[in-house]
């Protein structure tokens, strides 16, 4: 007979070695905004609608923020996964099941290049242009073809992570993509046209493969534009139903679509931490700071007036895997048990793949130990630790002692392992406290 226990040991053996393995690839995708539903989905290994089959890969992706800023903060995220390929697709662009294969091969077989497919605007031609004498037109992107263009969009485009390595170490100081609108003379410049001139300027060649025929879908509607070779029902998957063409008479609502979707930006990207992304430094996060600064950390706290961030931390603003590390220290007591389990998975998908999460609290079941045998003065002190100070009991002695203010909830080690677990995260600690804090308490460390 088979032993259940040697064969789970080897299954956790294998789940671990995979945590050192980097991605691959990195799909990345700007989101306008995920209340909507984007047309394929990309993330994690089952039911995904592009084959990555034998290759390692990541996703990333952002939402509220201009194209620009969205586009520069994931193009960070891979340059920091160390991913071989950037892979961008966009939320309403449908690409074949075998794209990233197809495109792949191309890269691969042409080294130092960026690859795209087809796509088209909505209503219109494909957004690939090539330069002929003085003049830029649209070629001819019937399937079975290998086009070097002078400019494509961005939302079917595989790069190799050494190109953007190399634009960053050349010119730290510009983005890689910019939108201009009336600046001086200058009516209108896009992102990806800024990010495709700057590939022009350093040499770098832009092909497209035109055997990758995407669909540009309306979210809405399920309405699409796409090369007349296309069927979408044969080598497409989707997860919204893909319904008819589009055709003119829908210019109107689609206009319309595109200006009412257009985000705001600057909704969750704190300044700060945008210019830590940009220069590439770490970013670590103390959350419910207080007055604690620990050497290297962002403060988070929304009543503190020296915070860094000021936000509630149980409702955060901030980017997906952007924090190396994150600080707790004596915070997740004062938050509501129904609240606790959205609380620490926020936290995780802040974090980066393999980010740290520190947790410091009181350790319940430690002071009901203590507190059994203890004298009536102890015992108080232990109630104390237990149950925090309410409110209109806070005086020197109690913010001395790190007791200023009610706890909600007590936790134990084995609870909150477990709830860490749930949240998305690995290789969970228990060890000593390491801040001497007043009490009975531990310290649990957790791997995204």
């Amino acid at each position: 007979m088979y032993n259940k226990e040697k064969i789970i040991n080897v299954m956790k053996e294998i789940y671990e070695e995979s945590k050192s393995i980097a991605p691959y690839v990195v799909v990345a995708q700007p989101r306008r905004s995920k209340a909507e539903t984007p047309a394929q989905k990309f993330d994690g290994y089952q039911g995904i609608h592009i084959n990555f089959d034998g290759f390692s890969h990541g996703f990333c992706d952002i939402d509220g923020e201009k194209v620009d800023v969205a586009r520069n903060y994931l193009i960070e995220q891979a340059l920091q996964s160390g991913a071989k390929y950037l892979m961008f697709i966009g939320e309403d662009t449908v690409v074949p099941f075998d794209a990233f294969q197809i495109l792949h091969r191309t890269a691969e077989e042409n080294p130092g290049t960026v690859v795209a497919g087809v796509y088209y605007i909505k209503l219109s031609d494909a957004m690939i242009m090539v330069k002929k004498d003085d003049w830029i037109v649209i070629p001819n992107v019937d399937p079975g073809q290998l086009i070097e263009a002078h400019q494509t969009g961005m939302d079917c485009m595989l790069i190799p992570i050494e190109i953007l390595k190399s634009m960053k170490e050349e010119a730290p100081d510009i983005p890689f993509c910019c939108i201009g609108n009336n600046i001086g003379d200058m009516p209108f410049i896009g992102e990806d046209n800024f990010f495709v001139y700057r590939l022009r300027k350093r040499g770098t060649k832009l092909l497209v493969n035109t055997d990758v025929q995407c669909i540009h879908m309306d979210l809405a509607s399920g309405k699409y534009t796409a090369h007349p070779s296309v069927n979408p029902k044969v080598n497409y998957y989707t997860q919204i139903p893909i319904t008819d063409r589009l055709k003119p008479e829908d210019k109107e609502y689609i206009d319309k679509r595109w200006f009412t979707r257009i985000p705001k930006g600057s909704s969750n990207v704190a300044p700060i931490i945008e210019t830590l992304i940009k220069e590439n430094k770490p970013i670590k996060l103390n959350m419910g700071s207080g007055d604690d600064r620990p050497e290297g950390f962002l403060n988070i706290d929304l009543y503190n007036t020296n915070a860094d961030i000021k936000q509630d931390i149980t409702e955060l603003s901030l980017p997906s895997n952007c924090a190396d590390e994150i600080l707790a220290s004596h915070v997740v007591e004062h938050i509501h048990r129904f609240k606790i389990a959205e609380v620490l998975a926020s936290w995780c998908d802040i974090l980066k793949p393999k980010g740290k999460l520190m947790l410091e609290l009181p350790d319940l079941e430690g002071l009901c130990k203590q507190f059994i045998n203890a004298s009536d003065e102890e015992r108080y002190a232990y109630t104390i630790c237990i149950y925090g100070v309410p409110s209109n009991l806070i005086n020197e002695v109690t913010v001395k002692n790190g007791t200023a203010s009610p706890h909600v909830w007590g936790y134990y080690p084995k609870i909150l392992k477990d709830l860490l677990i749930e949240a998305g995260f690995s290789d969970v600690k228990v060890m000593n406290s390491q801040t001497g804090h007043p009490g009975i308490n531990f310290r649990i460390e957790a791997i995204k």
